[in-house]
């Protein structure tokens, strides 16, 4: 037997012993699959459905971002574990990505533009992240039409007005049909220190707003600064 196949046999020996990963809980995944399945089933019932009928995006608008920041924190009661949105480029600063979801969504943006079905893109990893052993797991969200309403490179001024008044930082805009937009993301703590973790504690849930009493020809709410004199 030549060098070459001993060196390959030995190879084949240590991948065949090496650990395989530790792999999610079914409970942990169903549990991850049917937050987004609701989530995704609230926004189109709520928001895509009313752009869809074509009525007014500043109401459509005002409704969701009286509502829809609130369903993460509900549906990770639900769960038992946090479950978010996050994006590569985000409107809120609060849904910012960690390390670890970042690098999952540079890798889903690398195999969309290869043409891979997004169907086909679910991560689930159990991590160690410092004291903690984790489940982590996401799932991408692809910019549809609808969601150029807000997020495209043409959103009407008014919207424009309403998103800077509300996230003078935004950063997510300028994305085309087919893109990824972001990802849902679930994390769950399953031990520290190799102990049980603590039981799941269900955050108190904010208190719904009242009906905004605002109509779209309130907006825009902020108007725009006026030009500076010449001197």
């Amino acid at each position: 037997m030549t060098g070459f196949w001993r060196a390959s046999l030995a190879l084949l020996a240590l991948a065949a012993c090496a650990p395989k990963p530790e792999q999610p809980a079914p409970d942990d995944l169903r549990a991850a699959r049917q937050a987004a399945l609701t989530f995704d089933q609230k926004m189109s019932r709520e928001i895509t459905a009313r752009l869809d009928r074509a009525e007014d995006p500043v109401a459509i608008w005002l409704a969701y971002a009286d509502n829809v920041p609130f369903w993460g924190k509900t549906l990770s009661d639900a769960a038992h574990m946090e479950f978010s949105r996050t994006a590569l480029t985000t409107r809120n600063p609060s849904n910012a990505p960690d390390d670890w979801e970042r690098q999952q969504m540079e890798q889903m943006s690398f195999l969309l533009d290869a043409g891979l079905d997004p169907d086909t893109m679910e991560i689930t990893e159990i991590l160690t992240e410092g004291d903690e052993k984790v489940f982590r797991w996401m799932r991408p969200l692809i910019a549809g039409e609808t969601c150029l309403t807000c997020h495209g490179e043409r959103i009407d001024n008014r919207i424009k007005l309403l998103i800077g008044q509300e996230y003078p930082l935004d950063d997510a805009v300028g994305y085309a049909e087919g893109q990824l937009l972001g990802a849902y993301s679930a994390r769950k703590v399953l031990s520290v220190k190799g102990q049980p973790p603590p039981p799941y504690t269900p955050q108190p849930t904010p208190e719904r707003l009242p009906a905004d009493p605002r109509t779209p020809d309130d907006a825009p709410l902020v108007q725009p600064a006026e030009p500076a004199a010449p001197p």
